[in-house]
C-alpha cells in the first residue's frame, strides 16, 4: 500500500488496526431531500487517505465535489445542485442549473452552443449532464495491499428515428491514492454511423485557484475561441488573477504535446499552499484540450477540459468537417484522471514530466 500517515502499511497490518474497513475507506449512498436538489441520488466516497468526493447517480455519475484533507478543490456555481426535473435547457435558462462541480460530462450529441441539426434540437453542452445512471453498481475489493473502490453505471442517449448511443462509466480510487480515475466506454447501438461530441468539464476553484496560481500545460499549439473576446486576451491565457468584477470569460483550444502513447495532462498549481490539481488523459481519443478561464467575481473558475471537439456547438463542428464519428457496434474508450499534487517534489516531478512531452 502507498503511504498512510507518513509510512507504508500492508493489508494485514492495516486490518490489525481497523476493526471495520468501512470506518477507514468507504462509499455511502445518499439522497437529497430538500430544495432544488430534492430527489437526487448520489454516493459519498472516501479513500481513507485524504481524498473525498461526491458522485451524483442522478446526473451521469458526475463528480460534483472533491476535497483533499478537508480542502475544497472544485468550483461550485451559485446555482447549486439542481434536480434534472427542474433543468430547463431553453435559451439561456441553462445558466440557472449549470452543474459545475469537479467534473461534469458534456455530450454525447452536442458540446457548447445549442442548435438545431437535421430537425433535432441539441441543447447547450448536451443531455448527459442531466441523464440519470442505470444499472448502477458499487464494488470494493483488495488488490494486493490496496483497497479499491469502484462505482459503475450506464447512461443512454437515444431518440426514435435517430441516435442510439450508450455510455458505460466506471470511477475508481484506491487507498493511498490522491486521484479518481474515470473510464468511459461509448458504444453505438444504432445500425448506422453516428457523430459524437464529448468533453470532460473539470472545474478548479478557490483556494487552489487564487491570484498567482500557475497553469501548467505541455508544449502547445493554441488558438482562442472565435467569440470576439478570447482573441483579445490570448497573451494572458496562462495568467491567473484575483477575481475581477464583470470580467468576461475566455476559452482557448490547445493541441498539446504528449508521450509516445498519447498520454498527456495539465494542472493548476498554487505554490503558496503547496497544492496542485492535475488532469491526465490520452489525446489519441481526446485530441483537444479546452481551457476555460473565468476570473469574474462570483463565478471564479478555471476549466481544464479534455475533449474530442470544440465548444461552438454541433452545427458549427459539422460545417467545418470536424465531427468525430462512431460506426455501428463500435466502442470508443476514454480515460481521464483527476488528482492532487502535494508538496514541492510532486509538483516538480509533474512539471518535469510535462516538459518532457513532445508533439506527436
Amino acid at each position: 500500500m502507498k503511504k498512510i500517515n507518513g509510512g507504508k502499511i500492508s493489508k494485514t497490518e492495516l486490518l490489525k488496526k481497523i476493526g471495520n474497513i468501512a470506518n477507514f475507506a468507504y462509499v455511502k449512498p445518499f439522497q437529497f431531500t430538500d430544495g432544488k436538489a430534492r430527489g437526487i441520488k448520489g454516493f459519498e466516497v472516501s479513500n481513507g487517505t485524504g481524498l473525498d468526493f461526491t458522485i451524483l447517480e442522478s446526473k451521469c455519475l458526475d463528480i460534483v465535489s472533491m476535497k483533499y484533507k478537508g480542502m475544497v478543490l472544485n468550483y461550485s456555481p451559485k446555482t447549486g445542485i439542481v434536480s434534472p426535473e427542474l433543468d430547463d435547457m431553453n435559451g439561456t435558462e441553462f445558466r440557472r442549473s449549470i452543474p459545475g462541480g469537479m467534473m461534469y460530462t458534456c455530450g454525447l450529441l452536442n458540446v457548447g452552443t445549442a442548435c438545431v441539426d437535421e430537425g433535432m434540437t441539441q441543447v447547450f453542452h448536451g443531455r448527459l449532464k442531466t441523464t440519470p445512471a442505470e444499472k448502477v453498481s458499487v464494488n470494493t475489493f483488495w488488490e494486493d495491499d490496496e483497497y479499491v473502490i469502484q462505482i459503475s453505471g450506464e447512461m443512454k442517449e437515444s431518440a426514435i428515428f435517430a441516435d442510439n448511443l450508450l455510455l458505460k462509466r466506471t470511477i475508481t480510487t484506491k487507498t493511498g491514492s490522491k486521484s479518481a480515475k474515470i473510464h468511459d466506454e461509448v458504444e453505438n447501438l444504432s445500425y448506422k454511423e453516428e457523430e459524437i461530441m464529448l468533453l470532460y468539464h473539470v472545474n478548479i476553484g478557490y483556494p487552489v485557484l487564487d491570484e498567482g496560481a500557475r497553469f501548467i500545460v505541455p508544449k502547445t499549439e493554441m488558438t482562442p475561441r472565435q467569440d470576439g473576446i478570447s482573441e483579445k486576451y490570448i497573451k494572458e491565457y496562462k495568467e491567473i488573477t484575483e477575481p475581477i468584477d464583470n470580467y468576461p470569460e475566455h476559452v482557448f483550444y490547445h493541441n498539446v504535446a504528449s508521450d509516445k502513447d498519447g498520454i498527456t495532462g495539465a494542472a493548476v498549481i498554487n505554490d503558496k499552499i503547496g497544492i496542485g490539481i492535475y488532469v491526465n488523459y490520452n489525446k489519441k481519443n481526446l485530441p483537444i484540450l479546452v481551457q476555460w478561464k473565468s476570473m469574474m467575481s462570483g463565478d471564479y473558475a478555471f476549466g481544464i477540459e479534455p475533449a474530442n471537439c470544440h465548444v461552438s456547438g454541433r452545427l458549427n463542428e459539422k460545417q467545418t468537417g470536424k465531427l468525430i464519428t462512431i460506426k455501428p457496434s463500435e466502442k470508443l474508450l476514454f480515460d481521464v484522471e483527476i488528482g492532487v499534487l502535494e508538496g514541492e517534489k510532486e509538483i516538480t516531478d509533474f512539471e518535469s514530466k510535462i516538459k518532457s512531452f513532445q508533439n506527436k
